[in-house]
């Protein structure tokens, strides 16, 4: 019997050693996430882009949200400070060229800390 205790006991120990814990998203790692909003392929400028930490579908409320810039290169927010984890993205703004509010979101993963970009598709 204590030779069959010892064996589940050692069996059980290394199952626990031997999970690999799922990374949780947030702040303190060093991905830096560039995001832009498209409405039919178009750049929306005048967004304002959220992110909720350890999320895949639309949540109540939002971890960060940031009004997006606009220069030279376009129209979009710089998110650093990242983990890797599984992010929710949402943009909502204004397409001036149908005169209404478009907005939309998905869900992100970041696999690797390290620079990525990603463009969120919006609609009316």
């Amino acid at each position: 019997m204590s030779k069959c205790l010892f064996v589940v006991s050692c069996l059980g120990l290394l199952s626990l050693a031997s999970c690999k814990q799922k990374t949780s998203a947030g702040w303190g790692g060093n991905a830096v996430l560039r995001l832009e909003a498209r409405h039919h392929g178009v750049l929306i400028d005048s967004c304002t882009f959220s992110i909720k930490f350890n999320a895949s579908d639309l949540p109540a409320e939002y971890d960060f949200t940031q009004q997006s810039i606009t220069d030279s290169s376009g129209s979009y927010v710089v998110i650093s400070g990242l983990k890797e984890g599984d992010y929710y993205l949402f943009a909502s703004g204004w397409d001036p060229s149908i005169s209404q509010t478009v907005k939309g979101g998905m869900p992100y993963t970041i696999s690797s800390e390290s620079e990525q970009r990603a463009a969120i598709a919006v609609t009316e």
